[in-house]
């Protein structure tokens, strides 16, 4: 699977797709992970680019994210955090 998609438009058809704000708030990640190009490259998250607009497919960033340690590692420090406020 490419990083970088040009979706047809029977793509495109069928999934709702997201831009990097619904995208950020549906998997808890910094906006700026969505928003900036360079970090999309780092992270390597999958996206489309439609007509100048960023766009995503949540069924693929939620593929991404479980297959991705950086967001794993992430999830383990908020939890982790969220212990410790308890205590």
């Amino acid at each position: 699977m490419n990083d970088y998609f040009t979706p047809t438009q029977s793509d495109v058809i069928g999934e709702t797709m997201i831009d990097a704000k619904q995208a950020a708030a549906a998997l808890r990640l910094p906006y700026y992970w969505f928003a900036d190009h360079s970090m999309r490259a780092k992270y390597r998250i999958p996206h489309y680019l439609m007509g100048g607009l960023v766009r995503y497919r949540l069924s693929e960033l939620s593929v991404w994210a479980a297959r991705n340690q950086s967001v794993q590692q992430r999830e383990q420090r908020e939890v982790e955090q969220f212990l410790e406020e308890d205590k």
